[in-house]
């Protein structure tokens, strides 16, 4: 195995958001606040925070938020799901520096080196795509977890490939750099000890009788004489994202930033799972309104014409519905749901891939029509099966069924969704060839008169007659015969009641 392990040490400070330029995150530890991440040369971590204060004065405090670290980890698991399939992350107190948490990521590699060509392209195609994620990090390549990490926090590029060549690397480094507890690096440096090589070449025995039985793990899953036995991260089966706003914001276009995050975190998640999303929610939790009186959250439920999993089509969406939906009080938390995941609509095109880029088309077209005029504004013609004109087609939702790929995938004669539909007439379809296959219907005109309008007399007819008989099972049985007809200089869908005679224009052909 080969793991390539992520340390994190500003992953409290990303966690956040990414306007951190004058903030610094801080815990208390007993009466006393202390720094534990900040932006570069603004201040070191493990600095009292008083201290801070005076040299700092324009910096500004903010708590850490532990449940906002473990979700930047999950999203950033979701992203190295790409380089492998075994992905172990933990977020450990170091108990050095007044314990500073220390996060870091393993990703096993050595399954991906035939995809990706080799460990040097695996490694520069992470280290360009890493540096697109908004965090700040240092990498290590080893044959075990430990080594890895060990690797990374002391910011050695070089990858080692042979478990064999451990022993080799590690001899050089100090004793100091080991994740140890501070009591054993100080009882170890007592006695005159500074470099692991050292410390290797003492008897096992004695270490674990002296220092205990852990030193004496460490050292062997550090070496690989003993397996790491952390439990791998997999994948949650929903999708749920929470993000806490630094401040109020009272306009939608002040959400647009963490949306954009949450959008991007939310398709590295689906790619992950190789799914798509079709469905979804997001909640604006807000602050007490200009009365004083809790205000409840605004929620908002999307749907997509075809499932996807692009971060800037979901976040267009997003945009549209923001833009009409009014902000009873300051948003103060987003909260992402995804339960229902569907496979991406993305199928097989042609040489020059012209119909998924109508369908494609066509689907962000209904996406931002129903963002922008809601779910009942924007409406579709849907089939049932009816022979009687009139009842058969309702309107529904927009939804998938509108595609381009579905619409000249239905058989031919089927109401308004026929493929063969010319200048606002339905030409008659091509007869099957294949034996045992259904005739297609007649040619329908799509413009239908509701109810049926009566006819003095018989108009001149074209054609043979087109019989339909139906309703007895709800009460609204017909027995007509249809033809077409010529009135006025024009073309029209006429019918005879069998059993009064009379004469009725039911469609008009434009």
């Amino acid at each position: 195995m080969l793991w390539l392990a992520i340390h994190l040490p500003q992953l409290s400070l990303e966690a956040l958001g990414n306007d951190n330029a004058f903030r610094v995150v801080t815990e208390r530890r007993g009466a006393r606040r202390w720094v534990v991440a900040a932006p570069q040369a603004a201040a070191a971590p493990g600095t009292d925070w008083g201290a801070v204060q005076v040299l700092r004065p324009e910096l500004q405090a903010v708590e850490r938020k532990v449940r906002a670290e473990r979700e930047a980890m999950q999203a950033l698991a979701a992203w190295a799901c790409r380089y492998g399939s075994e992905l172990v992350w933990e977020i450990a107190e170091s108990g050095i520096d007044y314990g500073l948490p220390c996060a870091m990521l393993w990703i096993e590699i050595g399954a991906s080196l035939r995809l990706f060509g080799g460990l040097s392209v695996l490694l520069a195609d992470f280290d360009a795509a890493f540096a697109d994620t908004g965090h700040c990090g240092s990498r290590g390549v080893a044959p075990t977890i430990e080594a890895a990490s060990l690797l990374a926090r002391t910011g050695a590029l070089e990858p080692v490939i042979e478990r064999a060549q451990l022993t080799t690397v590690l001899s050089t480094l100090p004793l100091s750099d080991l994740a140890l507890p501070p009591a054993t690096l100080e009882a170890l440096s007592s006695v005159g000890l500074s470099r692991i090589d050292e410390l290797l070449a003492l008897p096992a025995d004695a270490l674990g009788r002296r220092h205990g039985p852990k030193l004496v793990d460490h050292l062997d899953r550090l070496l690989g004489r003993r397996p790491d036995v952390r439990a791998r991260y997999r994948l949650p089966p929903k999708y749920q994202r929470r993000f806490d706003l630094l401040g109020d914001v009272e306009h939608s276009e002040g959400l647009l930033f963490p949306l954009q995050r949450m959008t991007r975190e939310l398709a590295e998640y689906l790619r992950a799972r190789d799914t798509g999303l079709q469905e979804f929610r997001l909640v604006l939790t807000h602050g007490r309104a200009s009365g004083g009186k809790p205000q409840p959250d605004t929620v908002l439920e999307l749907r997509l014409a075809t499932s996807t999993r692009d971060a800037d089509r979901l976040l267009r969406v997003l945009r549209e519905q923001l833009a009409r939906t009014p902000l009873p009080a300051p948003v103060r938390t987003l909260r992402f749901h995804a339960e229902r995941f569907v496979d991406p609509a993305q199928g097989q095109g042609d040489l020059f891939d012209a119909m998924r880029g109508d369908d494609e088309a066509w689907s962000q077209l209904i996406e931002k029509l129903v963002a922008r005029l809601g779910n009942d504004a924007v409406t579709a013609l849907g089939l049932i099966a009816d022979h009687r004109p009139e009842r058969c087609w309702q309107t529904r939702a927009c939804d998938a069924l509108m595609t381009t790929s579905t619409r000249t995938a239905m058989p031919p004669g089927h109401g308004v969704a026929n493929p063969w539909v010319r200048d606002g007439r339905l030409a008659a379809a091509p007869a099957p060839t294949v034996p045992g296959t259904v005739s297609p219907l007649p040619p329908r005109p799509i413009w239908l008169i509701d109810p049926p309008k009566p006819l003095p007399n018989a108009p001149k007819q074209i054609g043979t007659a087109e019989r339909i008989e139906g309703g007895w099972w709800d009460g609204g049985d017909v027995m007509r015969d249809y033809y077409h007809a010529e009135l006025h200089g024009g073309r029209f869908w006429v019918y005879q009641d069998r059993r009064t005679d009379a004469w009725y224009l039911q469609g008009i052909w434009a």
